[in-house]
């Protein structure tokens, strides 16, 4: 793969992975605003569904987003692929008020990519794309209490129903088997907040990683070298920690992943090359259970995240949309960004397309389903949409 302004070399991971968000936000009910015209908790938006609300300044190119359980703040990851020093940190929105509340710095963060909240609202997980290590955040404090080396440009975290485990995969980075040439998942326990076991072998260059509603199965998706077809999904059983059956093949340069609640179906993104040449166009829905893909579906420039609806009628797509408009790598330019709706009964985009900021990465959801919030990598902010 070849560097760039916004995703170089040493990181695949400029959208984040929208199956590791732990989406717990609620901020929408009955009542007024404040008087700057900010939401508040209890509020009703002043505005149609599926639009744009609010849109938050954050850090240099936001990632992976994580919201607390009490529903009062959202934790944003700042990539920072440009590499301006000071710019590797994490924003925590005030969701109260849709406002930056504060923003933690720490050496220890390089180029943080995705964030996971536990189930309990005491800690925040970050992963260190760039580096070996992921960085644990004290929620009450907002502060980093430890960080923990022996990964491999980590670019994903998801933790068991039960709060004991956590999956961890290798993108790779530039202290291993150099960017994209990763394929391993870590086991992570989360009490002693150590690696546990030797690495559980996927596919070429595990993007993103996600977990069975029941806990039973974790799931990569992984990139391979990004070309049409060469895309596949490895199925790891967290009873043994060993991958079962063959890979599901026929992705295009997968970049997210989304399961419905039932845990039968995944809704993958196809981004297309990392290079940005061949461009994806479509999202793949895999049958879990029968290990296949059943649909594809059109949307536009480059699908980045997707996230599903907790009730699982719909999923929300991100159309990140950045190309090059000169030769050789050169002269990378942000389009308008936008978020499909997609009917999960019929596999089908429904009106309307929302315009978000640009390069939109990941998607997720507040738990009651009436709030969608939207980072966007190159605008450098997070959009809110009111859902209904």
């Amino acid at each position: 793969m070849k560097a760039n302004p916004v995703v170089r070399s040493s990181s695949l991971r400029l959208l984040g992975v929208a199956a590791t968000i732990l989406v717990t936000s609620s901020i929408y009910g009955c009542g007024g605003g404040d008087d700057d015209g900010a939401i508040v908790a209890g509020a009703v938006p002043l505005a149609s569904a599926n639009t744009v609300v609010a849109t938050i300044n954050v850090g240099i190119n936001p990632a992976g987003i994580a919201i607390t359980p009490d529903n009062r703040f959202a934790y944003v990851a700042n990539n920072n692929n440009y590499g301006i020093v000071g710019g590797d940190t994490v924003s925590v929105l005030n969701l109260t008020k849709n406002t930056l509340e504060t923003t933690i710095q720490c050496g220890c963060f390089h180029e943080p990519y995705t964030i996971t909240i536990n189930g309990a609202g005491t800690k925040a997980y970050v992963t260190n794309s760039n580096a070996s290590t992921i960085s644990i955040i004290d929620v009450a404090t907002n502060k980093v209490t430890k960080s923990v080396d022996g990964f491999d440009g980590p670019s994903g975290f998801v933790i068991t129903p039960d709060g004991k485990t956590a999956y961890v995969n290798n993108y790779s980075g530039p202290g291993g088997v150099k960017s994209g040439n990763g394929k391993t998942v870590n086991v992570f326990d989360m009490q002693s907040e150590t690696i546990v076991g030797p690495p559980i072998e996927v596919g070429l260059a595990p993007a993103a990683v996600a977990i069975s509603p029941n806990g039973e199965f974790v799931y990569t998706i992984n990139y391979t070298t990004g070309d049409p077809g060469t895309g596949t999904i490895s199925k790891i059983q967290t009873k043994t920690n060993t991958v079962v059956g063959s890979p599901i093949g026929g992705l295009s340069g997968p970049f997210a992943i989304a399961l419905t609640p039932n845990g039968q179906f995944a809704y993958v993104t196809n981004f297309g090359s990392n290079n940005f040449s061949p461009i994806g166009t479509t999202v793949s829905v895999v049958d879990l259970d029968r290990s296949s893909i059943t649909a594809t579906i059109s949307l536009a420039i480059q699908p980045s995240g997707i996230a599903i609806t907790p009730d699982g009628k719909y999923a929300y797509a991100s159309n990140y949309n950045t190309l090059y408009t000169g030769s050789n790598y050169t002269g990378l330019t942000a389009g308008q960004g936008t978020v499909n709706i997609i009917d999960i009964a019929t596999n089908t985009v429904i009106p309307p397309s929302i315009t978000v900021g640009q390069s939109p990465a990941n998607v997720a959801f507040s738990s009651d389903g009436k709030f969608s919030y939207v980072s966007n990598y190159t605008s450098g902010t997070v959009s809110v949409i009111a859902l209904r």
